[in-house]
């Protein structure tokens, strides 16, 4: 009796010592488990929180989320993974990116560095350049409609904005030929500059309706979190050859001085956006101007006081650009014009790129779509006849900015595009705009737009919809194939593409005894 009370015993302690293995081993499963799955949850957590940050935490944030480096290897780390890694370039690609609104992923913001420590809004790599409305359109009406489909633009992620010059809005007394005879240039010198200050002051008119109706319209809290950019002219000169027909004397060039003219442009631009400072200046190229170096001081000066948190240049030539540079003028990009037909200024190993990359600038480049012709409504257009008439006028504008280019090549990068857009389920000008951020990691792009108050930019009555297209900028990554498509069918070459094509085109000698 006692044998058998003591094999039911010892009975129920294995079963009891192997009810607690099985226990404890059911507890580090389900720990395990959600160890696994608070990871997964947390890094969008991260990428949220890591947008108010620099850019280097954006790099680092979007390193830590990579594939290679995270120990989990099951199915559903995988592919929280991939949808949270960025292409070869360092520009992100997030495939189940939100297409309407939601802060933009990691490394879609610029940094920009600030001498003194202070914080400053990092800006999109995708900055937006509006164009004011038509002559005779304009009133806080239409601007307001503007500004209800810039703020689809902020909460889309893109929080960098500048109103664009109004290089359209001429006056009606410049002629160059007048009864039947072409007038000398010295005739006309006063007219061009009547012309300048005339697109100036639209210009600032329309940025103090912009400004002011955004303000109106938007909470405080979500405008410190944009990045707003102003143009600045420099200073014209007026030389020997530049005075007007029937003057009795001349005009001697005005002396810089000490930059009060600087000064009170600037103090217009703080008054016209009403903020404590200018969060970007743009330094306008004027051709036979003296007085670019000069400004540029008075500007660093300003930016030590805490007026201008950083400054960029706009179309200015190489020499001038190294001569800044050379100065200790710290220029955070220099604004150039670029796309799939006109390359020059986007060559990595040109005078330029060098350039920029020796001291740290960036390129920001505008006109990336070509005023709209790389762009889906011209995808099915295969004669230069079918297009209308400010179609035609945008296509010639095009053409007399890219030497070489005719309507033939142009249907050639629309084709290539297309397929490749086919390809990963993207708009064209997606494609065209994630190219220009691939060929160059670091440069940003500046795309135009009406905000819908030209009336004729969303056909058929649709609502705005701009940010759709560039959000899918950052939900893929092109290929090396689809790249050097491009790189092909646009004449872009640099060092880098021209050794790969070296690499590719090699072919191997068999009757070469020496390779046995």
């Amino acid at each position: 009796m006692a044998k058998c009370c003591n094999s039911h015993a010892a009975k129920c302690c294995l079963l009891i010592l192997a009810s607690v293995v099985l226990f404890s081993s059911a507890l580090v499963s389900v720990s395990h488990h959600n160890k696994v799955t608070r990871r997964a949850h947390r890094r969008p957590l991260l990428c949220l929180q890591s947008t108010t940050k620099s850019g280097a935490n954006h790099q680092s944030t979007a390193s830590s989320s990579s594939p290679q480096k995270s120990p989990e290897s099951n199915f559903w780390t995988t592919v929280t993974q991939k949808n949270t890694t960025s292409s070869s370039s360092g520009i992100p690609a997030i495939h189940r990116l939100d297409r309407e609104t939601g802060l933009l992923p990691p490394g879609a913001y610029h940094n920009i560095d600030i001498d003194d420590g202070r914080d400053v809004i990092s800006p999109c790599l995708i900055a937006v350049g509006i164009h004011p409305p038509v002559t005779g359109h304009g009133g806080k009406g239409v601007w307001r409609e503007g500004v209800e489909n810039c703020q689809k633009l902020i909460d889309s992620g893109f929080n960098t904005f500048k109103v664009n010059p109004c290089y359209g809005k001429m006056l009606d007394n410049k002629r160059y030929v007048r009864n039947g005879r072409r007038r000398d240039p010295s005739s006309f010198a006063w007219e061009h500059m009547q012309q300048r200050t005339f697109q100036t002051d639209v210009r600032h008119q329309a940025e103090t309706e912009f400004y002011q109706t955004l303000q109106q319209d938007t909470p405080s809290s979500v405008l410190r979190s944009c990045h707003f950019m102003v143009n600045l002219e420099v200073p014209s000169i007026l030389s020997e050859e530049s005075v007007t027909r029937g003057s009795d004397k001349e005009i001697a060039p005005v002396s810089f001085g000490n930059g009060w003219m600087v000064r009170e442009s600037v103090s217009n631009a703080l008054l016209r956006t009403k903020g404590e400072c200018l969060d970007s200046v743009i330094l306008e190229y004027r051709k036979n101007s003296p007085y670019h170096l000069d400004v540029l001081n008075t500007l660093f000066e300003m930016k030590q006081e805490g007026l201008i948190q950083s400054i960029s240049t706009h179309n200015f030539p190489p020499s001038l650009l190294r001569s800044a540079l050379g100065s200790g003028f710290n220029i955070h990009s220099n604004d150039v014009r670029g796309n799939l037909m006109n390359t020059y200024n986007l060559q990595s190993d040109g005078e330029l790129g060098v350039l920029c990359n020796d001291h740290g600038s960036s390129r920001l480049v505008s006109a990336p779509l070509g005023g709209g012709l790389f762009t889906n409504q011209y995808c099915k257009i295969q004669e230069r006849a079918q297009l209308s008439a400010s179609s035609e006028k945008m296509f010639q504008t095009l053409l007399d900015s890219c030497p070489g280019m005719n309507w033939k090549r142009y249907r050639t990068i629309m084709d290539t595009l297309a397929d490749i857009s086919l390809k990963h389920q993207v708009s064209v000008e997606s494609t065209a705009l994630r190219w220009l951020l691939q060929i160059n990691d670091g440069d940003s792009i500046s795309v135009g737009t009406h905000l819908g108050m030209d009336f004729v930019e969303e056909e058929g009555g649709q609502p705005y919809s701009r940010q759709r297209n560039l959000r899918q900028v950052f939900t893929f990554s092109l290929e090396e194939d689809d790249m050097k498509r491009l790189y092909r069918v646009s004449g872009f070459t640099s060092e880098e593409n021209m050794l790969s094509e070296m690499d590719t085109n090699r072919e191997i000698d068999f009757e070469n005894r020496a390779l046995w």
